[in-house]
């Protein structure tokens, strides 16, 4: 993960992130019916292309009221690595790897295109008379592929991606393991929310190579819902995910693998 604004945090030329999510859900716009998604369309089409549908999110299936059901709506780049998420009460923007070779983009640059993208949006809400963005809680998501052979060969070396993890294989019944997992909470500073940190052994869809997934996700947003606490919280929130991520890997691995460059 690259550093934002501040020259203090950790910095990588090769940060194994493949995907990265920011979004903001907020009080339901009543007035926004199914041909809002198509006309917001048109604000945006010239980037995003592509249309497709998905499966609301934050609703569960058995309390969907099907007479006024209104679906989450992708809008997809032309290169397939950007993508807004769009619902009545969501608004998402992500970044995501489509190429191996593809670099990740700042901080500063998604973070920007999502400031952009929803001020789009809340132009739109304006334009058409459907109210504002009342924001409830705000979501910045990671996601890390380290794939067998960088750093690690077996579950057995998961100690040296992961410091705080250990498997000793010596004078013992069971074997190395073949899948692991788990999940890790900790608190956001001043009541701003939840660091959710979880790790799944898994294959690579290209090429089935193992893969250890990190996912980093900040949720939250605290007592102060305006816009600007929003931008504040997504600042916070960058900074403890992205030295998160450092404190929870190993030094050798930054060093060699992702070839950490900062001072400290």
């Amino acid at each position: 993960m690259h550093k934002g604004e501040s020259q203090s945090l950790p910095d990588y030329k090769k940060p194994p992130v493949i995907e990265v999510v920011c979004g903001i859900a907020f009080e339901t716009i009543g007035s926004f019916k199914a041909h809002h998604l198509g006309l917001f369309w048109q604000k945006v089409r010239d980037k995003f292309p592509v249309c497709e549908h998905a499966p609301r999110l934050g609703v569960a299936l058995e309390s969907l009221d099907l007479a006024n059901y209104l679906p989450r709506v992708w809008f997809i780049s032309e290169e397939q690595n950007m993508l807004i998420q769009l619902q009545d009460d969501r608004f998402l923007f992500n970044w995501r790897r489509m190429q191996q070779e593809e670099a990740y983009p700042r901080y500063s640059t998604i973070i920007e295109a999502f400031k952009t993208n929803l001020g789009i949006f809340q132009g739109f809400l304006e334009e058409e008379k459907l109210g504002s963005v009342n924001p409830k809680k705000c979501e910045f998501t990671y996601i890390n592929h380290i794939p067998k052979g960088e750093g690690w060969e077996s579950l057995s070396d998961i100690n040296a991606v992961f410091r705080d993890f250990a498997w000793d294989s010596n004078e013992r019944f069971l074997p190395a393991p073949l899948s692991l997992g788990g999940q890790v909470v900790f608190p956001l500073p001043k009541d701003k929310g939840r660091l959710n940190i979880t790790l799944q052994h898994g294959e690579r869809k290209l090429d089935k190579c193992p893969v250890l997934i990190l996912q980093i996700s900040a949720r939250g947003l605290g007592g102060d819902k305006s816009m600007d606490r929003v931008w504040e919280w997504f600042g916070v929130a960058h900074e403890w995910i992205v030295c998160g991520f450092a404190d929870l890997t190993g030094t050798t691995i930054q060093k060699d693998v992702w070839q950490r460059i900062d001072a400290t």
